[in-house]
């Protein structure tokens, strides 16, 4: 297991601020690029937004948006 997770995700006012736990991938390598975003709504939490890819260099959500568009037709 790796801890890829490195900087604070839950912010409530007075409280210390928490680091999500895990983030389950499947293989991971190399270590994904991870951005962290402003909260959606109302949420105490920052939005984690991962792009993982794979050995060959082909991206895990990139494959997904191709599959996904196949399924349509």
């Amino acid at each position: 297991m790796n801890q890829w997770v490195e900087e604070s995700t839950k912010y409530r006012r007075e409280e210390e601020p928490l680091m999500l736990d895990l983030v389950f991938t499947k293989k991971p390598e190399p270590p994904p690029s991870i951005h962290y975003l402003s909260p959606m709504g109302r949420s105490d939490h920052v939005t984690l937004e991962l792009e993982i890819l794979e050995e060959d260099g082909i991206r895990f959500r990139d494959d997904y948006k191709k599959e996904m568009k196949l399924c349509r037709n």
